[in-house]
């Protein structure tokens, strides 16, 4: 036996506890690293010759930077593209606002089960280490199934494509299908080269666009307050006088535009991808999770009430996924629109770093699992301690995605995983009642539903989103 220390957890009061330890260790799944936990760096041992070898990994993220990993992540283009649908979808403002409470309920529900996931199992891999833990037979189903949705999905691609899109319209050049992908495939390869060779500085470019797109949502927010205040260069809306008024009294609107709010808060999942890599894992994520989704959930409040006092409601809905565009123009005049394009690439610009930062350690914990074929070439850090390979394989991937297919369906493809990651999450303390876990979602908590995309013309900021799943809260 080799011995191998390997930065898999926090402080021993942190780790997780010894049955859980006890199954990656003996084969419970025999997919999983081989782990024994002790201490704040718990004692790796793997046999020799063993494809799933794991690298001495220097812990780099630290609160701040999981925050802005989440942040980034969760904030895309969806705040700027999806408001009119769902406001569309809903009939009134009253409605699409308290829809918007719902989804951020919904999505805290989320973040609690895989709060509680990733503080038991506090290293890379997610969803993969989470159902390998729950779903134990037949042995490697759910090992096979998720590496499927790594390897074959190009998450990255649809924001990159997304980030062309406004670049192109900031610059007043016509846009068509290859100067739109030409660009998002300069900026995919940006985000693969920073990551692979510069790993440190790849995080400090993340959180410098959590900085700005901190920026543009507040700057957003004070165009609202000033809004309200009467400083338009239009006549005041008026959205709020009878604000339930045109009320939808369909259901399917309604489930609908709650299905489009869930999307805009996916990505609270994104700081368990790198666990392994984080400084004391278990503390870090239990504060920067709901640090990072409450910041976004208030965020998101304030810039829906931001748009229907500086918008009337028929542009909302004429403006589609322009939205931001036209609060801008209303309340700085038109050249503002151009700029804000500019300001909604670079938050694209983010999400893109987020995923093939996430991603890229997904592919590198596959190969360390002895998965993936030539796993050593994938689990490997050389030459720049940050998964080149893995990162390569999702740039490959996004870049298929991107070029191949034309625009229309294919672009649309989702695959489901949260549903799996959640609906037996009370195996977790079925299994292992005692100790307690560092963090724990009420047993209220519980996936209700899970369906098919209410609408195949899905917006370009939710194509690169995983399905997401409903939940039951008890309050």
């Amino acid at each position: 036996m080799v011995t191998e220390t390997s930065p898999l957890l926090g402080s021993a009061s942190a780790s997780a506890s010894p049955s859980m330890s006890k199954f990656f260790k003996h084969g419970g799944s025999a997919e999983a690293t081989p782990t024994d936990v002790k201490g704040p760096e718990a004692t790796q041992h793997v046999d020799e010759g063993s494809l799933s070898h794991v690298r001495q990994a220097k812990r780099q993220i630290g609160v701040t930077s999981a925050v802005f990993l989440i942040f980034n992540r969760m904030i895309g283009t969806g705040i700027f593209a999806t408001p009119s649908a769902i406001f569309s979808l809903s009939g009134s403002v009253g409605l699409s606002l308290f829809i918007w409470v719902a989804g951020m309920l919904i999505a805290a529900a989320g973040m609690a089960v895989y709060l509680e996931f990733g503080t038991a199992i506090p290293r890379n891999g997610g969803e993969k280490n989470y159902l390998e833990y729950v779903y134990r037979k037949p042995r490697f189903l759910a090992t096979g199934m998720y590496t499927g949705y790594v390897i074959l999905l190009g998450w990255a691609g649809s924001n990159s494509v997304v980030f062309g899109e406004y670049i192109l319209h900031a610059a007043n050049v016509e846009v068509n299908r290859w100067n739109q992908r030409g660009i998002g495939l300069a900026c995919i390869t940006t985000a693969f080269l920073i990551h692979g060779l510069a790993l440190k500085w790849g995080l400090r470019l993340q959180n410098l666009l959590g900085v700005i797109k901190l920026a543009i949502i507040l700057l957003i927010v004070v165009s609202g307050w000033a809004a309200l205040g009467g400083a338009l260069k239009i006549d005041k809306p008026h959205n709020f006088d009878n604000a339930f008024k045109g009320t939808t009294g369909s259901a399917y609107g309604v489930v609908t535009a709650l299905y489009n709010v869930i999307w805009s808060y996916i990505g609270y999942s994104n700081a368990n991808y790198a666990l392994s890599e984080t400084k004391n894992p278990v503390r870090t994520l239990k504060i920067a999770a709901p640090l990072a989704l409450t910041t976004v959930a208030i965020l998101y409040m304030f810039v829906n009430i931001a748009y229907f006092a500086a918008v009337p409601a028929d542009e909302i809905i004429s403006s589609k996924r322009l939205v931001a565009a036209s609060l801008f123009r209303n309340v700085f005049g038109p050249k503002a629109e151009r700029a804000l394009s500019v300001f909604v690439a670079l938050s694209a610009f983010g999400n893109v770093l987020s995923v093939i930062f996430s991603q890229g350690r997904l592919v590198q914990e596959l190969g360390r699992e002895g998965i993936l074929p030539f796993s050593r070439f994938w689990a490997s850090n050389k030459p720049f301690n940050a998964p080149l390979a893995g990162l390569f394989e999702h740039w490959l991937v996004s870049v298929i995605i991107m070029l191949a297919p034309p625009p229309g369906d294919a672009y649309n493809f989702i695959l489901k995983r949260h549903l799996l990651s959640t609906r037996h999450r009370q195996c977790l303390r079925r299994r292992r009642p005692d100790p307690p876990l560092p963090a724990q979602s009420s047993l209220a908590v519980e996936p209700t539903d899970q369906s098919d995309p209410p609408s195949r013309r899905l917006l370009p900021a939710q194509q690169h989103l995983p399905d997401g799943c409903a939940f039951r809260a008890a309050v």
